[in-house]
Formats: C-alpha cells, sequence, structure tokens
C-alpha cells in the first residue's frame, strides 16, 4: 500500500482525496437533512401506511431510471479520454449524442406511461387499502412522480458528465439540495389532513429533483465545458453506438444490482407490510448511512480507475482498492459502536414518533452493511476496469436467490428484518466470485499492448 506522503505527491491520489474529502464535507450535510427529513415525513403523514407507501412508491419510480439504457454510465466512461486529451470534437459528439438518446427515450417513457399509469391496480402493487387513499389521487400521485422522475434523466447526464471531469463532490452537491428543498417543504408546510397535502408533496418531489440539477447543467456547459453544450449538428451514429455498446452492459449491471439492493421497500410491502418499511426506514437511516457514507468514498472511484487505464497505471489501480478493503473494516467498527448507541440517539432522533429498536436487528443490519460495502467495491472497480461479465453474472444469480430466500424466510419470520437476512445471505457468494476476478485481472493487467483486458 501507498505510504500516505507517496499518495499526497501522487496528482491522481491528490485529486481523488480532494473528491472524497468534498463528497464528506457533503454528506455531513446530508446526514443532517436525513435525520431531520425522517420525522418532518413522520409529522406530515397521518398514517404509516400512507407513508410506507409513499417511500415504497418513490423507491419503485426510480427503477425508471434504468430505462436510459446505459448511456448515462456509457457517456460516463467513454468521454474520460477526449477530455483527458483534450479531443473537444469528440467530447461534443459524445455529449450530444448521449443527451439526444437521453430525449428519445423520455419522449417514449412518457407517452407510455400515461397509456398505462391509470390501468395498473395500484392498491395491490403499493399494498395500500382504498380506504387509506382515493384512487384518483393515487393515480394522479404516480402521474407527477413519474414526470419528475423522466425529466431526471436530464440530471443524470450531467452528473456522469462531472464524474468524468473528476469533480465528483459536485453530484453530491446536486442531490442535497434537492432533499433540503424537500425538507424545507416538510417543516414550513401546514398539513391539512387532507388527500390534497400528498398532491402538493408529489409536486415539491418532482421540482425539488430537478431544478438544481437544471441549474447545474447550465453551470457546467456555460463555464466548465464552455463551447461544448449538446447539438443537433453533432449528434453520430458512431458516437451513440459507441455510448449505447459500453452503455448496454451498464444498462444491465444497474438492472441487476438495482434488484439486489434496492427492492427492500417493495420486498417489505409485498412479503410484510406497508407500514414495516417506515420502521425499515429508521434502521436503514441510521446504520444504513455507515454504508451510504462509505459509498460515498467510492464515488470518484470508477472514473479515476478508468483514468488510471487509460495512463496504464497498474500499481496505483492495485494500491487503491488495498485501501477501499481497509476503509471496510474502519467503517465496520463505527457502525458496531452506533449499534450499542441506537436506542438512545432514536429516542433523541424521533421524540414522541420514537420506536422501540432491537440491537439484535441492529447487528443483523451491521452485517448487511459490510457485505453492502464490500460488493460495492467490487462493483466500482469491475465498471472502472470494464470487467462486466463476471459481475452481471452473479449479481443475476443473488437478485433471483434473494427473491426467492425472502419469500421462504418471511413465510416463518414475517418481519421485515428477513429482507436484510436474505439480502445478505444472498450477496456473500457474489462478492466473493467478482473479487476473485477482479484480483485474477489486476494480477494480469498488461497484454501485449500495455492495457488491462477486459471483457
Amino acid at each position: 500500500m501507498l505510504s500516505l506522503r507517496t499518495t499526497f505527491k501522487d496528482r491522481d491520489s491528490r485529486k481523488l482525496l480532494v473528491n472524497v474529502g468534498g463528497n464528506y464535507l457533503v454528506k455531513g450535510g446530508a446526514l443532517l437533512v436525513s435525520l431531520l427529513i425522517m420525522p418532518a415525513y413522520m409529522r406530515y403523514f397521518s398514517s404509516d401506511s400512507v407513508l410506507g407507501m409513499w417511500f415504497t412508491l418513490t423507491q419503485l419510480l426510480s427503477w425508471i431510471m434504468l430505462l436510459d439504457f446505459g448511456v448515462g454510465g456509457g457517456l460516463r466512461n467513454k468521454i474520460v479520454k477526449p477530455l483527458a486529451e483534450g479531443d473537444k470534437h469528440k467530447a461534443i459528439a459524445l455529449i450530444s449524442s448521449a443527451y439526444f438518446a437521453v430525449t428519445i427515450v423520455v419522449a417514449i417513457l412518457l407517452v407510455l406511461s400515461f397509456c398505462i399509469i391509470d390501468k395498473l391496480n395500484w392498491y395491490t402493487i403499493l399494498k395500500v387499502a382504498p380506504s387509506e387513499i382515493s384512487e384518483n389521487t393515487l393515480i394522479k400521485m404516480v402521474q407527477i412522480l413519474t414526470v419528475g422522475i423522466c425529466v431526471r434523466f436530464f440530471s443524470v447526464l450531467v452528473s456522469n458528465i462531472l464524474y468524468a471531469l473528476q469533480k465528483a463532490t459536485l453530484p453530491g452537491i446536486i442531490n442535497l439540495m434537492s432533499n433540503v428543498l424537500i425538507l424545507l417543504y416538510l417543516l414550513l408546510a401546514k398539513p391539512t389532513g387532507n388527500e390534497s397535502d400528498i398532491i402538493t408533496l408529489s409536486y415539491v418531489n418532482a421540482l425539488a429533483n430537478n431544478i438544481p440539477a437544471m441549474l447545474a447543467t447550465v453551470w457546467v456547459f456555460a463555464f466548465v465545458l464552455k463551447g461544448m453544450w449538446p447539438r443537433i449538428r453533432s449528434v453520430k451514429r458512431m458516437e451513440i453506438n459507441e455510448v449505447m455498446g459500453i452503455g448496454w452492459a451498464m444498462f444491465y449491471l444497474q438492472i441487476v444490482i438495482m434488484i439486489l439492493f434496492n427492492v427492500k421497500e417493495i420486498y417489505i410491502t409485498w412479503f410484510v407490510n406497508s407500514a414495516a418499511v417506515v420502521e425499515y426506514q429508521v434502521y436503514y437511516k441510521l446504520i444504513g448511512m455507515i454504508g451510504g457514507l462509505y459509498s460515498l468514498a467510492l464515488t470518484p472511484v470508477w472514473s479515476a480507475v478508468t483514468k488510471a487505464l487509460v495512463e496504464k497505471k497498474q500499481k496505483w489501480i492495485r494500491d487503491l482498492y488495498k485501501k477501499g478493503v481497509f476503509l471496510i473494516v474502519i467503517f465496520g467498527v463505527i457502525q458496531l459502536l452506533l449499534v450499542a448507541l441506537m436506542p438512545i440517539v432514536v429516542d433523541i432522533w424521533l421524540k414522541e414518533n420514537s420506536i422501540e429498536v432491537s440491537r439484535w436487528y441492529g447487528l443483523i443490519f451491521c452485517v448487511y452493511n459490510i457485505v453492502f460495502m464490500w460488493m460495492m467495491l467490487n462493483y466500482n472497480f469491475a465498471c472502472g476496469i470494464g470487467r462486466t461479465k463476471v459481475i452481471s453474472v452473479w449479481l443475476t444469480v443473488s437478485g433471483i436467490a434473494n427473491l426467492l430466500l425472502t419469500m421462504v424466510i418471511s413465510v416463518f419470520y414475517r418481519s421485515w428484518i428477513s429482507v436484510i437476512i436474505a439480502t445478505a445471505i444472498t450477496t456473500i457468494p457474489c462478492a466473493a466470485f467478482v473479487q476473485i476476478d477482479i484480483f485474477k485481472s489486476i494480477k494480469n493487467m498488461k497484454n501485449s499492448d500495455g492495457k488491462l483486458t477486459s471483457d
């Protein structure tokens, strides 16, 4: 492992550390917002079932973001080289082609969504009773949130461009500003108890999740990439194919990793009940934040590894992976300390809305967090060096196994913790085999032209 002095001497290492440090400063604000927003939501919603339904729906609709078919991830990987080499024309062609592809996808999704949303039985999907919310309100809420999600396709593109520019702190600031706007509304609003409250919140959610990103997009093309804004005449079939080529692999990876890690609210709703999602959220926002903090440290890693690969810095990549493993150990110890203090923290945090917490549940969540951090480390390195086949296969196997095991465990123990147990168990083999593939790749990094052999 590189010494601390050597790390600071290396330009790419310094840039990575600056990005990680900046991310943690932003995360400090995000953590505060996260802690404040949970009791604010509980005050705004009079029913735990409706609040659980809201969490489940927003998580479910976030899956729409996968339907960019990997354009964002493909742009993030492909634009690194032309930006590093100062190839302005290539960068413009890639950016223009990516925005064009996303525009077509968004147009199709909006048409399809308004054709099928009112045809689906949302009471069955979200496990909420008609007595809790009317069908008209439910459908209108879904339509508003869907439009907001579709517009976010463009904000994801600017975030990927910022990652490629090694400005990994800025996407975090964009997300923080979105959450701050939602929190401000929840704190200042005076709920009437009517269904109009949830419609208003839907509009606020859609606007808050897009306004900061749109402002960031204007700033990037006006100052950071001045003169490199997307334009129709620069859209090229070759660049679309180039972005989509690697994009398809990224698209599938996004789907399977979403199925493995981002379905917990949905599984809890289906196999337990929607009210249980609220209790899960309490554990997730406290203990789960440790995994979130670790993932935050990995945010600039993907693009940094890709850049190091272009520059043939194999030893730097190997040392960076070792540091990632070391951080897992540190974060693992920190989360154990948090579990010990959790009953006190929850009482102070939620006050009159406090719930009884279980340290056993907390320890189980800790195990899940360690597995999650391990998997995310492997995911970022696999994407950064272009090793996607093995991780795709094992994530697919784990995703299917997770659903089956969740169904089995929840029959015998009808609790949200069953979903956490199933996810942890089914992820371990995936993380192990993916790590073996990464180690093998790092060991044999040079082929005849000195580059890493990828999929």
